[in-house]
């Protein structure tokens, strides 16, 4: 086996179509969702802004962490030397993903204000669709 890692030894589900296509999907959710809130005049999209900034910010760094664990053992997985609950960061990125997408959960609990719960979803639109687009940088270089 090669010791470098290549985009075609990568899961159907790291492919760059597959990226695009989940980019482009939450790009889509995201317009929509603006479209669909903004007909509530008591809603300020400047939550639904500021929601898909953060989340945005949060799921790039989440895609590259996730792109780096996956760069350095990823081939050590194939090999089955480790699973990638033993790679390193593999436990904190896992933590730091369920408290960055749980914290919505947290937040539909606590917040009472329809305004501030509108910026939730884009949150989220905002965090999957940065790191989609984190990894699909991170394949792109790579060699097929």
């Amino acid at each position: 086996m090669n010791n470098r890692l290549s985009q075609r030894m990568l899961p159907f589900y790291m492919k760059m179509p597959v990226f695009l296509a989940f980019i482009i999907i939450t790009f889509l959710g995201q317009v929509l969702w603006i479209v669909v809130i903004s007909m509530d005049k008591n809603i300020d999209l400047r939550w639904s802004v500021l929601g898909y900034a953060v989340g945005f910010i949060l799921g790039f760094m989440q895609g590259k962490w996730t792109a780096l664990l996956w760069e350095n053992s990823f081939l050590q997985v194939l090999r089955r030397e480790i699973t990638f609950w033993d790679a390193k960061g593999a436990k904190s990125l896992t933590f730091f993903t369920c408290l960055m997408l749980g914290l919505p959960i947290l937040g539909i609990l606590l917040i009472k204000s329809t305004a501030k719960l509108a910026g939730i979803q884009s949150y989220i639109f905002g965090f999957i669709g940065a790191m989609n687009l984190a990894l699909f940088l991170w394949v792109r270089r790579m060699p097929k």
